[in-house]
């Protein structure tokens, strides 16, 4: 069993189901609740969703770690799993298994939602995952962009589920609902930037990290096609455009929203708890070779990276105007 959860990597796993949860109870609800609206997708729906996920990201996860043998046997061989502790027959198998479980979880999810492109979408999730663990994974920034892209699909589902949902539930839209699914929509978006963002500057990191064992094995990374100090200042560029783009979302946007006018947690929030330690990573990155220094980068960014998925409940303490 604990090869197992270790192979379908049941942390990530488990904060992809979190992450959703947040998404739904501590953005969409309070919204909704606010304005008076009634959820569109039922507590049913909304389980087999995060099953959709779950499913499919537990088979991604053993596809890449099969694709990624070779390299991981250089960059982290006591981590290597596929090949030795799983027969790489069965690692197909469960991949195989896991995704077509997962579409069709989607497909139930978009009939109890009554859109049946939500199974669809489910469908080019789980085609994306394939091609890039077989074959983009070894295309420098491609296979970044790619990978982050995909992370930003995990909060965008749980907000385009259910405007199918409410959008199918009614017989017509009030000015209310117009608000209501706007605003829930537009705030799950920012957090999909976010994602995007920061699991972009985290796998160039990491390729940084993993630099030996991919040029070994012929991956051209983006580190190993520009180099590692190039590198560290595409990163430290990317950290300060990431700060620059949420002061940007909270100045124009966020702070005008009428839950936040009278508060000052938000802006607390976004310049001291998540704007400090992005400054820090930007100027960070700069410079440094050692993988030591990425390790403690990397640490950086789950840092960064929680509390800005915790900024939901600020979110919704100040809509229940708890804060």
């Amino acid at each position: 069993m604990g090869t197992f959860l270790k192979l379908i990597r049941w942390k990530n796993i488990l904060a992809v189901a979190g992450i959703m949860f947040i998404m739904k109870y501590a953005v969409i609800v309070p919204v909704y609740q606010y304005y008076g609206v009634e959820i569109g997708l039922s507590n049913t729906g909304f389980l087999f969703l995060i099953m959709t996920a779950v499913l499919i990201m537990a088979g991604g996860n053993i596809i890449n770690d099969y694709f990624d043998r070779k390299t991981d046997m250089i960059n982290r061989p006591e981590r290597v799993l596929v090949g030795f502790k799983v027969n790489r027959r069965s690692a197909i198998f469960m991949h195989s298994a896991f995704t077509f479980l997962g579409v069709v979880c989607g497909f139930i999810t978009a009939f109890i939602a009554g859109k049946f492109i939500i199974g669809l979408y489910f469908i080019f999730i789980s085609f994306l995952i394939w091609i890039y663990s077989n074959n983009l994974k070894r295309k420098a920034l491609l296979a970044n962009i790619t990978l982050a892209f995909l992370t930003t699909l995990i909060p965008l589902s749980v907000g385009i589920t259910e405007y199918y949902a409410l959008e199918n539930s009614l017989s017509e839209w009030t000015i209310e609902t117009a608000r209501a699914i706007k605003i829930s929509f537009q705030v799950i978006i920012g957090f999909s930037v976010f994602a995007f963002l920061f699991n972009l500057i985290r796998e160039l990191i990491k390729d940084c990290q993993d630099f030996r064992g991919d040029y070994k094995t012929g991956i051209k990374s983006v580190p190993i096609i520009i180099g590692r100090k190039n590198t560290n200042w595409l990163i430290s560029v990317l950290a300060l455009f990431s700060l620059i783009t949420i002061v940007f979302i909270w100045e124009v946007y966020l702070s005008k929203l009428i839950f936040f006018q009278n508060s000052i947690v938000g802006d607390i929030y976004i310049y001291i708890i998540l704007g400090l330690p992005i400054l820090i990573l930007s100027v960070r990155s700069a410079w440094g070779e050692k993988i030591a220094k990425y390790r403690r980068m990397n640490t950086l960014t789950k840092f960064i990276m929680f509390f800005g998925v915790l900024f939901s409940l600020i979110f919704s303490f100040v809509v229940y105007g708890k804060i």
